[in-house]
């Protein structure tokens, strides 16, 4: 039985401070939250510590895409490319069965750049590797927060 139209590449929308991306084949994103057991008597854990969150991704992008947000970064008169201040990315999920969702990963900062193409390629990829540094507000509910 089909249920409806799932999420799909088709119905992603990916916003930078330059713009939406139009030119950009992936993204992936996440986090994680350190958790460790706490012991006492007994062999079992008596509770838990929570350490530190963490949060990562990489965009995969066509050379044209990545030299929008190199002519961004020219504009905003930015003296390197990693000196470009730290910047949202805004991921929503939309099609004509569901509720708009929409990620946003706040604070984010570029930390790695690497392109690659070959003989008999029709395109150039550049995948940037990025650290979320604000948190991720996963469709309205935050990933984590300070206290």
């Amino acid at each position: 039985m089909i249920n409806g139209q799932n999420f799909d590449w088709e119905g992603i929308s990916i916003g930078l401070p330059h713009g939406t991306l139009v030119n950009v084949s992936k993204i992936s994103y996440g986090d994680e939250k350190d958790f460790k057991a706490v012991y006492g008597k007994g062999s079992m854990p008596r509770g838990f510590g929570a350490g530190n969150w963490k949060g990562e991704g990489k965009l995969t992008v066509l050379r044209e895409e990545y030299e929008a947000i190199l002519a961004h970064c020219q504009k905003q008169k930015v003296v390197a490319f990693y000196r470009l201040a730290p910047f949202p990315i805004t991921v929503s999920y939309a099609n004509a069965d569901k509720k708009t969702a929409v990620d946003r990963l706040l604070q984010c900062k570029f930390k790695k750049v690497d392109t690659s193409s070959d003989q008999g390629a029709e395109k150039t990829d550049v995948e940037l590797e990025f650290v979320i540094l604000g948190g991720i507000d996963w469709n309205g509910l935050p990933a984590d927060k300070n206290d």
